[in-house]
C-alpha cells in the first residue's frame, strides 16, 4: 500500500473512532485532564515568581479551602449526573437544576459558616483573618465554583465532553493572565482573585449553552428511548449516599496523607511527597476520565455495557498504562525539575505509585460496573479498605522504609482490591454474569420492567438488528440501538 493510501486509511480510522461517542468523550475527558494538569502547574509556577511566599501561601490555603468546601457540599452530585442524565429524557433540565441548587445552596451555607469563624477567631494581620468584603467574595466564589465543576459532569452526561476541555482550557488561560495582571494592581489576595474571578465570567456563557442548546436537544433525543426519565428521589438519595461516603474516604486519604507524613517523618519528607502525589493523581484521573464515558454509554445501552467495557479496557492498555510506565522509567529525571533532593528521595515512591496503576485498572472497572448497577454502597466499603491499608501501612512501614512506605502501601492496597474484585470484573467482561440493578424509579405511574447490565449473547441478533454481536469498534456505533428497559419503582 502506498504512503498516501496508508494515510487515508488512518484518517478514516480516526474519523470512525471520533464518530463513536464512547471514544470521542473519553478522549475529550482525557484531554481535559492533561489541560487542567498543565495549566495548574504553570499557574503555581507563575504565582511563585510573581507573588511573595506569604501571599502564595495564603492564596493556596484559601483556594484549597474553597475547593474542599465545594467537594464536601456537592454531595458527589456529579457522579449522579453522569449516571442518570444520559437517560433522563424530559426530566434532564429538572435534574440539572436540582444539582445546581443543592450544591450551590449547601456550599453557600458552609462557606458562610467558615468565613464567620475565620473573621471572629483570628485578628487582623493573621494569615487566615478575612475582612467582611473578602468573606462575601469567598462565599459567592464557592457557590460559583460548585456549579462550575458540576458543569463538567453535565457536559459529560450530555455526551458533549469536548466542551469540558474547551471550558477548562479557557479557564486556565484566563486565570493565568489574570494572575499576572492583578499583581500589578493594588488588589489584595491576588492569587485567590485570579483563581475565582474567571469562574464567574465563564459561568454565564456556558450555563446558557447548556440551558438553551444542549439540554433541550438531549431531552428531545433521550425522551424517545424506552424507560426514559430521572430517578425517583429515594433512588437518587441512595445512589448518592454510597458514592458520597466513598468520596469522603478517598478525600481523607489524599488530604490526610501529607499530614501523616509530617507527623511521622517531618515536613521535609512531606514536601518530597507532593510532586509524586500530584503526578499520580493526574495519571489516575486519566483512567477516571475514560471510564466516565463508559458510565454514560453503558447507562444508555445496558445490554452492550460489557462490550463497551472491553473496548475501554483496550484503550486503557494502549494509552494509560504505557504512559504510567514511561513516567515510572523517567521518574528520577522528572523529579529533577523540582530539585536533586526530590529526585533522590521520591523517585522510588513515584515508581511504585505508577506501578499501582496496573491493578488499579481492575478496581476502576469494578467501580464503573457498580455505578452502572446503582450499587454504590460497596464503593464506600472499597474506599474504606483502601484508606485503611494505605494509611495503616504507611504508619507501620515508615520507621523502616521512610517515605517509600507510602508507595508500598498504595501498591499493596491496589493489589489486594484487584485480587478480590478481579473475578467479578472478568465475568462482567465475558458477559456471563448479568448485573442485578437496584430500582431506578421515575414516577409512581411508570410501568415495572426489568434492567440487566453487562450481558448480551455473542450470537443471534445484536442490539442494532444486525446478525452477531455489535462491536463497539465497528464503523457504525451511532446507529439506533434496541435498549433493555429498566426497573422503575
Amino acid at each position: 500500500m502506498s504512503g498516501g493510501g496508508m494515510l487515508a486509511g488512518r484518517v478514516r480510522s480516526a474519523r470512525r473512532e471520533m464518530g463513536n461517542p464512547l471514544y470521542r468523550n473519553a478522549y475529550a475527558l482525557m484531554l481535559n485532564t492533561v489541560v487542567n494538569s498543565g495549566f495548574g502547574l504553570l499557574y503555581w509556577i507563575f504565582a511563585a515568581r510573581t507573588y511573595s511566599p506569604e501571599e502564595v501561601g495564603r492564596g493556596s490555603a484559601l483556594v484549597n479551602l474553597m475547593m474542599l468546601i465545594s467537594v464536601l457540599t456537592t454531595l458527589n452530585f456529579g457522579q449522579a449526573l453522569i449516571r442518570f442524565l444520559p437517560t433522563a429524557g424530559h426530566d434532564s433540565a429538572r435534574l440539572v437544576r436540582l444539582a445546581y441548587a443543592v450544591s450551590a445552596g449547601l456550599g453557600t451555607v458552609a462557606a458562610t459558616g467558615v468565613m464567620i469563624y475565620l473573621h471572629l477567631a483570628h485578628s487582623p494581620g493573621d494569615p487566615l483573618w478575612v475582612s467582611p468584603g473578602f468573606a462575601l467574595w469567598f462565599v459567592v466564589s464557592t457557590a460559583a465554583w460548585s456549579i462550575f465543576n458540576l458543569q463538567d459532569q453535565v457536559f459529560t452526561g450530555l455526551r458533549s465532553a469536548m466542551w469540558v476541555a474547551l471550558e477548562n482550557g479557557l479557564y486556565g488561560v484566563v486565570k493565568l493572565v489574570l494572575l499576572v495582571v492583578v499583581s500589578f494592581t493594588s488588589v489584595s489576595d491576588g492569587v485567590f482573585t485570579s483563581w475565582s474571578a474567571p469562574v464567574l465570567a465563564l459561568l454565564v456563557p456556558f450555563t446558557l449553552l447548556i440551558a438553551r442548546r444542549l439540554l433541550p436537544r438531549h431531552a428531545a433525543a433521550s425522551a424517545a428511548e424506552s424507560g426514559a426519565g430521572a430517578p425517583a428521589p429515594a433512588t437518587l438519595r441512595r445512589y448518592m449516599a454510597g458514592d458520597y461516603v466513598g468520596q469522603v474516604f478517598n478525600q481523607a486519604t489524599s488530604s490526610f496523607l501529607p499530614v501523616l507524613i509530617i507527623q511521622l517523618l517531618g515536613p521535609q519528607q512531606s514536601a518530597y511527597l507532593l510532586p509524586a502525589q500530584t503526578v499520580f493523581v493526574a495519571m489516575n484521573m486519566l483512567s477516571v476520565a475514560i471510564t466516565s464515558s463508559l458510565v454514560v454509554e453503558g447507562s444508555r445501552d445496558p445490554a452492550r455495557a460489557h462490550l463497551l467495557a472491553r473496548s475501554i479496557l483496550r484503550r486503557i492498555a494502549v494509552i494509560v498504562l504505557p504512559a504510567a510506565l514511561l513516567v515510572a522509567l523517567a521518574a528520577p529525571l522528572l523529579l529533577l525539575l523540582y530539585g536533586r533532593e526530590y529526585s533522590e528521595n521520591a523517585s522510588l515512591l513515584l515508581q511504585l505509585l505508577m506501578l499501582s496503576m496496573v491493578p488499579r485498572v481492575v478496581v476502576t472497572l469494578w467501580m464503573t460496573r457498580s455505578r452502572l448497577a446503582n450499587r454504590t454502597g460497596p464503593l464506600a466499603v472499597q474506599q474504606l479498605v483502601h484508606a485503611v491499608v494505605v494509611l495503616g501501612g504507611t504508619l507501620l512501614l515508615s520507621p523502616s522504609l521512610g517515605l517509600d512506605a507510602v508507595g508500598w502501601s498504595w501498591l499493596a492496597a491496589e493489589l489486594l482490591l484487584a485480587v478480590f474484585l478481579a473475578p467479578v470484573v472478568v465475568r462482567w467482561l465475558r458477559g456471563t454474569r448479568p448485573v442485578p440493578v437496584r430500582a431506578a424509579a421515575v414516577d409512581p405511574g411508570a410501568g415495572a420492567v426489568t434492567e440487566v447490565i453487562g450481558r448480551i449473547e455473542d450470537s443471534g441478533t445484536s442490539s442494532d438488528g444486525r446478525d452477531g454481536p455489535h462491536d463497539p469498534d465497528g464503523p457504525d456505533d451511532t446507529a439506533p440501538t434496541r435498549r433493555i428497559p429498566r426497573v422503575r419503582e
